[in-house]
């Protein structure tokens, strides 16, 4: 899956939600023969940027009702991907398109299968052993998902019962973590529409995972109104973008055009179309608000790690 993104196509591409296309400064545009980039080099050679992203992780990112790579994530990416056209000096660039899962991520980034993976990755410590992050793009919470007539309240109404996760995800290591505690059965799949569809036929009593898209998965299922988040915040997680820890000059390219979006007005209308408004031909809405870490993540964009 492939499409090509120009500085007239993104502005096409963005139109739907008011925003246009992220320029870089002509001032901040080194000469590519003075920089050591691996992707650079690589994008200006094929004329193509490879992009991860996932297919059920409304509103990151997900396929739309055709099939195609949409979300918050990546509009972000495409933003990345008009920046790297710029800096090399491209008239277009194309971008191909790999769907990836929680379980195979990692591999795909450290093995230069896509540049950038563009979805609700949590920086962690033992993940940045592997990989490099971007400066945070939203801030989210680990607590679960139930039947709201399970009277699941919290972990303590767990015992005997079956909790899943996505295998790979943040949600998998709390899950395995207090599987002795609180005396529950743990089932890992391979994505979070799997591990819904174990709540949603009663296979599961509890979904782990990050509430923003626990609240994607219940908004566009059948009947929203069953199922409700509950529980403690396990863990606050910094979402980010994925990419090559082997390569600085890449990284300093996406961390500044996320830092000059979230810093500009086009944050806000990112959040309202793709957290506050209906979405696809469902009109599926999460209705959320951005948080005050959220907010605080705009202001002042970070990699650091809030483990």
């Amino acid at each position: 899956m492939s499409s090509l993104v120009s500085a007239s196509s993104l502005q096409r591409l963005l139109a739907g939600i008011g925003l246009a296309a992220a320029l870089v400064p002509a001032a901040q545009a080194q000469n590519l023969q003075d920089s050591q980039s691996p992707v650079l080099d690589r994008i200006r050679e094929t004329g193509t940027i490879t992009l991860g992203y996932r297919e059920s992780a409304l509103p990151f990112s997900f396929g739309d009702d055709n099939g195609k790579p949409a979300g918050y994530a990546v509009d972000l990416c495409l933003r990345v991907a008009d920046a790297a056209r710029q800096k090399l000096g491209l008239k277009d660039i194309k971008v191909r398109w790999l769907p990836l899962s929680p379980q195979n991520r990692v591999p795909a980034v450290v093995n230069g299968l896509v540049d950038l993976d563009c979805a609700p990755n949590t920086n962690t410590l033992e993940r940045q052993k592997q990989v490099a992050f971007s400066v945070s793009h939203y801030v989210s919470t680990v607590r679960m998902l139930v039947r709201a007539d399970s009277g699941i309240k919290s972990f303590d109404d767990l015992r005997g019962k079956t909790v899943v996760t996505s295998a790979g995800s943040t949600g998998d290591r709390h899950v395995r973590r207090l599987k002795a505690e609180y005396g529950y059965r743990d089932v890992y799949t391979k994505d979070h529409g799997e591990s819904f569809l174990l709540l949603e036929t009663g296979r599961a009593q509890a979904f782990v995972m990050d509430d923003v898209l626990l609240a994607g998965l219940r908004a566009k299922s059948k009947n929203p109104s069953l199922y409700v988040i509950v529980g403690p915040a396990l863990s606050v997680e910094q979402n980010a973008l994925m990419l090559s820890k082997s390569d600085p000059e890449w990284k300093r390219l996406v961390d500044q055009t996320l830092a000059r979006t979230f810093t500009g007005p086009d944050a806000a209308a990112l959040q309202k179309h793709w957290f506050q408004q209906p979405i696809g031909a469902r009109g599926t809405n999460l209705a959320l608000a951005p948080s005050a870490e959220v907010l605080q993540a705009w202001k002042h964009p970070s990699d650091v790690v809030t483990e």
